[in-house]
């Protein structure tokens, strides 16, 4: 199961080491001779760059919520497995004290819905595991968002500037500043179709999870076992 997903990240992994360098700064002086109709695309960048600044944050604390529930799926591994060795303990001292057949065979049906709980538990766990890579793909993506929209900002000054005549124009390499932003709409685009990739393989472990955990529903849940009638010459209680 993980060994499909190494090279989703391997590729994750490649985009995220090869990001693009910083976007010289245009300088924003000559800002101040422009229009508001000229100063129209620059506000316009800027907004998007504060949206993408937002999505940053979010993808954060999903990422932080991924990681939480994760944690809490492997608490309920290991309550799954404490009800599996409760079972098989229980089951054993009934056979030891020579239990009834109907004793005998809903205690082995506990054990094998213990067994089945715990494979339940270990796909939710790897679902949850693969929703932690998505969420860490996602924060890749949304930080790659905003370095595209932080170099559509210092574009889109260097292009009004231009526009305008504005003499701090000049002094900018317009092909510098096209070159950066197509570095960083490719290291997008492939970070945005692994994220992609990532989370199919997660709707497939989902699924799997699912169809498990719905015949778990169907199982008895976890009880007492009943005490076997006393051997000849023991008191009842």
């Amino acid at each position: 199961m993980r060994s499909a997903l190494i090279p989703a990240l391997c590729v994750l992994a490649a985009a995220c080491a090869s990001a693009p360098k910083p976007v010289a700064k245009v300088d924003d002086s000559g800002l101040a001779r422009l229009n508001e109709q000229q100063m129209q695309p620059v506000d316009d960048a800027r907004v998007e760059q504060g949206r993408a600044q937002d999505a940053v944050a979010r993808a954060k604390a999903s990422e932080a919520d991924a990681r939480a529930r994760l944690e809490v799926a492997k608490t309920e591994r290991e309550v799954a497995e404490a009800q599996l060795k409760r079972a098989v303990a229980e089951r054993d001292l009934l056979k030891k004290q020579y239990g009834t057949p109907d004793q005998i065979a809903k205690a082995d049906a506990e054990v094998q819905a213990a067994q089945e709980r715990i494979k339940a538990a270990d796909l939710k766990r790897a679902y949850l595991e693969r929703m932690v890579q998505v969420a860490q793909a996602e924060v890749a993506l949304a930080a790659a968002h905003l370095e595209t929209a932080t170099a559509m900002v210092e574009q889109a000054k260097y292009r009004a500037m231009r526009a305008a005549d504005v003499p701090h124009a000049q002094s900018v390499n317009a092909g510098d500043i096209d070159s950066r932003v197509a570095q960083a709409q490719l290291k997008e685009a492939q970070l945005r179709k692994q994220a992609a990739d990532l989370r199919s393989g997660a709707v497939d472990s989902y699924n799997k999870w699912q169809a498990m955990d719905a015949r778990v529903r169907t199982l008895a849940r976890p009880e007492s076992m009943p005490v076997p009638p006393p051997t000849s010459g023991e008191p009842t209680r």
